[in-house]
């Protein structure tokens, strides 16, 4: 009897002791994974984090979880009432909570809506929202997310903890910003040990046993993985490359520009670059539809895509999202009027009487088929955007970027006929009204536009500067006023019909120097990309706002002989690079600076109606003045070799991190298994036949759980089973028939198992569970 009640202590003593490891075990993983998890996406999202409020949170969450689970009842009434006194002071103090969760709120809004274009509803509050508030807010947010976690943990969704492991990598490449490498090491590590312990092939899936020898191991893991990444990556470069932000932006956007490709694009049906000027080639356009189009009144059209205001010797790009967020005040009130830079043309037009003038309404469907569908393909005559599009974006009223995660590829919007051809009319008929209507609504509306469209849209590098005019004479002063838009476009349009030469076999310019300088000065060589970006870089030396424009062009022959309502196919070779500029009043309008496109399309005529001198025109001296001291040139900093090094040392890096952290993992898969077998072997193997019985019966019932067997086999093991609990309780002997038995039993029940296992759970019984 006394052996017996020895035996149960000791039974209860190692139980106690083995959920206690598990406990911290579980706290260890929750702080590691949750809690610096956690932390690091708050310091991606926002400047001013409280980390160990947070933490402190995250513990408190993590151990008020585990009591309630842990099925003990005097344990789940202590957290139960913890969790009251918790739930009472966040009653108390809501107020400072819901100021702090504002203030984070916001600060979440101007981040995202600065770096990704993704706007969010500000709300602010009456009262300073201080330190104390903040810390408030942490703190309940860390008990929150301790809680989750844990339940996460416990009730082993994976799934859960994969996509946790993987929202740390998308902000860090959408908002450009590199956390802490020793801290990100940690999260991962503690991902990764999370995931072990939630491998398959153990039926209880709350209770938090079975997890004692992970503690001594996992930190183990965790010292070596760390210790060993960091002196791994401090050599191949130190650790202030990582956190410079042109290293991380350049590799964030080559790797976002690939995913991208794969979004987007269903074929190359043309080899319109998309800004990305040193990746424009020979130009190649296919049969394939691109886009078809359905008009409910056909017309020739310029379907506008991709729209660069911003041009850095390399590439062109859209308005920074930092640029339009600082101008959300603006468009918001300007939408709110129904004034959008995208239907300019068409409300001008409305404001004119003139019967010569396109002014009939109709609704036109785009489907794309094959074109790049991250935009959303609109004319110039547009009257009513897309209803999924009338709001303020992260592009300014540039261009619209398609939603959906592989963009919108059906849309549908009103629209007038073609006013393009008459623009100059349309033009000079407009500055006549608006002069009669000094206090209307459109001039207001127009009056602010214009000047956020002056002071992105005409900014030109020095170096282009000094070029033009050595090659294009003197260009005003644009401080005075831009030069009129005949004189302009007559001007640009013979330099470039004198000295380029149009043909669609250029070469990839991969210089480190300007493209565009490349191509006036050098290779004298292109094709509409290279045309088009020129032309709009001269216009910004006239003083004329301008803006390279990728899209589509529905051609007169395109829409001859269609009827309303018919479907027309546009090819992938009817893709175009153009210029468009800013006529003052009016908007933007589509200019050809392509020789080789004359004529395509329907053009007004130039000589009515641009000379007219609006607010913001200046003359032009006739003759060339002298000219100023030439200035060095400024290459500019975009390197695409830097790009590309950074985004191969990162990719090596995290190959490398990846590379340790297997080999870590494998090394202690394998040092494990080989204790476990060496431990089993040597019970199995004593000479004192009760400790071998006990040993051999606890083997056989960790495989007796792993399957099912049938019912022959099922009474061995129960006959085995009491087996054990003799040699466990009783005081009898155990013979060597009794031990042979038991033997005959665990090698038949390993035989069964693996030969009606497969092979990924005999991986997982052999080196997670190393049961043999």
């Amino acid at each position: 009897m006394e052996l017996w009640a020895t035996e149960i202590n000791k039974k209860k003593s190692g139980k106690y002791r083995q959920d206690m490891v598990s406990v911290l075990v579980t706290i260890l993983l929750i702080l590691a994974s949750v809690g610096t998890g956690g932390y690091l996406i708050l310091r991606e999202l926002l400047e001013n984090v409280f980390g160990m409020p947070f933490l402190a949170g995250v513990l408190i969450g993590c151990i008020l979880c585990l009591g309630l689970l842990s099925g003990h009842r005097k344990y789940a009434i202590g957290s139960s009432a913890f969790l009251a006194v918790v739930l009472a002071a966040g009653i108390f103090f809501w107020k400072g909570i819901l100021h702090g969760s504002i203030s984070c709120w916001d600060e979440l809004a101007d981040t995202l809506g600065s770096r990704t274009g993704i706007y969010l509803t500000r709300y602010g509050t009456s009262a300073e929202t201080g330190d104390r508030e903040l810390i408030l807010f942490f703190l309940f947010m860390g008990i929150v997310m301790g809680l989750a976690g844990t339940l996460v943990s416990c009730m082993r969704f994976t799934v859960l903890v994969v996509l946790w492991a993987l929202v740390l990598p998308v902000c860090m490449f959408y908002l450009q910003k590199f956390p802490d490498l020793k801290t990100g090491l940690v999260f991962y590590t503690g991902v990764i040990l999370e995931l072990n312990e939630m491998m398959p092939g153990k039926k209880d899936r709350v209770q938090m046993g079975k997890r004692g020898s992970v503690l001594v191991w996992g930190i183990l893991f965790s010292i070596v993985v760390v210790a060993v990444s960091v002196s791994a990556m401090g050599l191949i470069a130190p650790e202030k490359d990582y956190s410079s932000s042109e290293l991380v932006k350049n590799a964030g956007k080559e790797i976002t520009d690939k995913i991208e490709e794969i979004r987007y694009k269903k074929g190359g049906v043309n080899s319109l670059p998309n800004g990305k000027l040193k990746e424009a080639g020979s130009w190649k356009g296919s049969e394939d539809t691109a886009l078809c189009v359905t008009m409910e009144h056909p017309d020739s059209l310029y379907l506008r895509g991709f729209t660069g205001s911003v041009y850095d010797g390399n590439q062109w790009k859209s308005v920074s999202t930092e640029t339009a967020y600082g101008e959300k005040n603006l468009f918001y009130w300007l939408h709110q009027d129904g004034f959008y830079g995208e239907t300019q043309l068409a409300s001008i037009r409305n404001l004119v009487k003139d019967d010569s003038l396109s002014s009939t309404e109709g609704t036109v469907s785009v489907e794309n088929e094959k074109a790049d569908s991250r935009y959303v393909y609109l004319p110039y005559e547009t009257q009513k955007l897309p209803e999924n599009y009338r709001g303020i974006t992260g592009t300014a009223d540039s261009m619209l970027n398609a939603r959906g995660l592989f963009g919108d590829r059906k849309y549908s919007f009103t629209s007038l006929g073609n006013l393009v051809k008459d623009f100059t009319a349309l033009g000079a008929e407009s500055y006549q009204v608006l002069s009669e209507q000094p206090d209307s609504t459109y001039r207001q509306q127009e009056s602010y536009y214009n000047s956020f469209v002056y002071q992105q849209d005409t900014v030109i590098p020095d170096n282009l500067t000094t070029l033009f005019e050595k090659e294009l004479g003197n260009g005003g002063d644009r401080n005075q006023g831009h030069t009129d838009y005949y004189t302009a476009i007559s001007r640009i349009r013979s330099y470039l019909e004198d000295n380029m030469t149009y043909s669609t076999a250029t070469d990839v310019y991969s210089g480190t120097g300007d493209f565009a300088e490349n191509f006036l000065t050098e290779s004298k060589i292109g094709h509409s990309v290279h045309y088009a970006t020129a032309a709009a870089l001269m216009f910004r030396y006239y003083g004329i706002p301008s803006r390279y424009v990728e899209g589509y062009l529905v051609t007169p022959e395109d829409v001859k002989d269609k009827k309303d309502g018919d479907k027309i196919d546009i090819p992938g070779k009817n893709g175009h690079a153009w210029t468009e500029i800013y006529i003052d009043g009016m908007g933007w309008v589509p200019v050809e600076m392509t020789p080789e496109y004359y004529g395509v399309m329907e053009e007004p005529d130039l000589t009515l109606g641009l000379e007219a001198e609006g607010a913001r025109t200046a003359l032009v001296p006739e003759t060339e003045t002298e000219q100023k001291e030439n200035t060095p040139e400024i290459n500019t900093h975009w390197n695409l070799q830097i790009a590309v090094t950074g985004l191969v040392k990162f990719i090596l890096l995290l190959l490398l991190v990846f590379d340790i952290f297997g080999i870590c993992f494998l090394i202690t898969v394998y040092i494990l298994r080989a204790v476990a077998n060496i431990r089993r072997k040597r019970a199995f193997q004593s000479q004192d036949r009760r400790q071998a019985v006990r040993a051999m019966v606890g083997y056989a019932g960790r495989l007796y759980e792993q399957g099912t067997f049938d019912e022959k086999l099922s009474s061995e093991f129960q006959n085995t089973w009491r087996t054990g609990q003799k040699a466990a309780f009783s005081p009898h002997e155990i013979s060597s028939e009794e031990r042979q038995e038991v033997e005959e039993c665990v090698k038949a029940l390993k035989k069964e198992l693996l030969k009606n296992t497969g092979w990924y759970d005999r991986w997982v019984m052999k080196y997670i569970e190393r049961l043999y």
